[in-house]
């Protein structure tokens, strides 16, 4: 909650103060540049994780469970898990963004050129009055968020690129600044809230002695625990 706060602050000193100067700026992006924004930012959609993520989930749904042994089984319930805690990650921050940026009703810079940051029809129900918070940034503030508590050997790669899809909402012109603060803010406030409900369970997190979460696995990679139970299964003595 500390820090959807402060990034909530952070989005309106945006708004006031970054929002108009960077948008007119953003006008004179170099078109050149202008195809590599746009594969960028489609990642942001979380199409490839939201499938991924429950593609393994249905897979592993029909996992013939009773004739496996106990080492295959935990490492698939571990698996299971963690894609589920992706998939409502991704999922439940970009429906919270949805809903939230459909009822504020923010004009996206290009209804004004850039040029009004506070124009505002509440309950517009209109994509051109959608912008705050961002959708994409909500969605790759939550995958990176998801992706780097589950492998947090790897977080650092897994930020860089949710920021990277967040700032190129302001390079293919859709989104104010502020939107994609306070969209990094949702997504990742959402994955933490989620993990914390997890944690309460006992479901791949749990706390350390000085209250912090941690993977319950140690940050071992999740298919490669399940790899090496089902390699000791059929190992001979």
């Amino acid at each position: 909650m500390v820090i959807l706060a402060l990034l909530f602050a952070l989005s309106v000193w945006t708004i006031v103060n970054i929002d108009r100067p960077i948008a007119i700026w953003m006008r004179a992006f170099p078109e050149e540049l202008s195809a590599l924004a746009n594969h960028i930012t489609r990642l942001g959609a979380g199409v490839e994780v939201l499938v991924g993520s429950g593609a393994l989930l249905i897979l592993l749904a029909f996992l013939p469970r009773a004739r496996l042994r106990r080492r295959i089984v935990v490492g698939a319930n571990a698996v299971v898990a963690a894609a589920a805690f992706i998939f409502l990650s991704v999922a439940g921050g970009g429906l919270a963004a949805l809903i939230t940026k459909y009822s504020i009703g923010r004009a996206r810079p290009g209804v004004s050129q850039g040029e009004y940051p506070l124009d505002f029809q509440v309950f517009a129900l209109n994509p051109d009055y959608a912008a705050f918070p961002s959708g994409h940034a909500t969605t790759a503030g939550a995958m990176a968020m998801a992706l780097a508590l589950v492998f947090p050997r790897f977080r650092s790669i897994f930020i860089s690129i949710g920021i990277l899809i967040s700032l190129s909402r302001q390079l293919v012109g859709v989104h104010w600044p502020s939107d994609t603060v306070m969209g990094w803010a949702v997504g990742v406030g959402f994955t933490l809230w989620l993990a914390h409900v997890f944690a309460r369970r006992r479901l791949l997190f749990v706390y350390s002695a000085d209250g912090t979460l941690r993977p319950r696995l140690a940050g071992m990679p999740l298919v490669s625990l399940l790899l090496r139970n089902a390699r000791k299964t059929t190992t001979p003595g």
